[in-house]
């Protein structure tokens, strides 16, 4: 991967947060949305959208505030998994009656799960393990051809619940990842360096598995990588690449986890 890439993708980033347009859409109306839609049941499908879209505003103003090197920034990307992570277990509440129906209905897209999932392991998200739970226990059937990430994502979840992996070419380039994960470190770290070559090829590509602004510059599969090996008592190699060696990675959140109001509503509301 080429320095000219990285830098390319950090100046996206940058401008993406920096932008009124995206500032006003993703946050200030989505707030407003949010407000009117709390607290009524009939505009629950609002309150899912409005979470997601203002999460993925936090996650990457907080991530762009972290790579121009102020660490509080971690509180809003925090905050932003939170929310995106609300958003995917209310649309999954949701379904739950068409569920009793007998209807197959797939509350969100297996990408937008996998995302959230990573982001949870990266981050230590208190809150993620009723998320962890439904995408581990997902069917081979609800995976298309290309599904590779969030393949992969199961299959991570496997391993930090104890499981033995399923390990097929249908993982695609993650496949390699899984194959090595007890074996030879520097391998294991070379596996981890290719992924995240093609994490910068997909985060330039349109609709590609990182295009998503917050997820671009962020190793977020590597970082999901080394706290499953953590959790797992396995020790983690360091992986050389550039995209591990900015301040997203270099430094890390402190304090505990905030939660702002919103969010305590949010999670108030999947307990109803």
């Amino acid at each position: 991967m080429s320095l000219t890439s990285l830098t390319s993708l950090q100046r996206q980033l940058l401008e993406w947060a920096q932008d009124p347009a995206n500032e006003q859409f993703l946050c200030h109306n989505q707030e407003q949305q949010l407000a009117d839609s709390l607290g009524d049941p009939l505009r629950r499908p609002q309150v899912h959208v409005a979470a997601w879209l203002l999460g993925t505003w936090h996650l990457g103003q907080g991530l762009a505030q972290v790579l121009g090197g102020n660490g509080r920034g971690f509180d809003a990307v925090r905050t932003g998994q939170a929310l995106r992570r609300c958003s995917l277990l209310l649309r999954v509440q949701h379904q739950q009656p068409l569920r009793r129906t007998g209807q197959r209905a797939q509350p969100f897209s297996l990408q937008q799960g996998a995302l959230t999932a990573l982001f949870g392991l990266a981050l230590h998200d208190p809150g993620a393990e009723p998320l962890y739970d439904l995408l581990r226990h997902l069917a081979d059937n609800v995976f298309g051809p290309t599904d590779h990430l969030p393949r992969f994502v199961r299959e991570l979840l496997a391993l930090r619940a104890g499981a033995r992996p399923v390990v097929t070419t249908h993982l695609g380039p993650y496949q390699d990842a899984l194959l090595h994960w007890h074996g030879e470190g520097r391998l294991f770290a070379q596996d981890l360096a290719a992924l995240l070559d093609l994490h910068v090829q997909e985060a330039q590509a349109k609709g590609g598995a990182f295009a998503d602004p917050p997820s671009q510059c962020f190793p977020l599969e590597v970082l999901a990588v080394a706290a499953v090996r953590q959790w797992c008592e396995l020790p983690m190699p360091k992986v050389e690449h550039p995209l591990m060696f900015t301040n997203l990675v270099t430094m890390a959140p402190t304090g505990p986890w905030p939660r702002p109001e919103l969010v305590q509503r949010l999670e108030r509301l999947l307990r109803t």
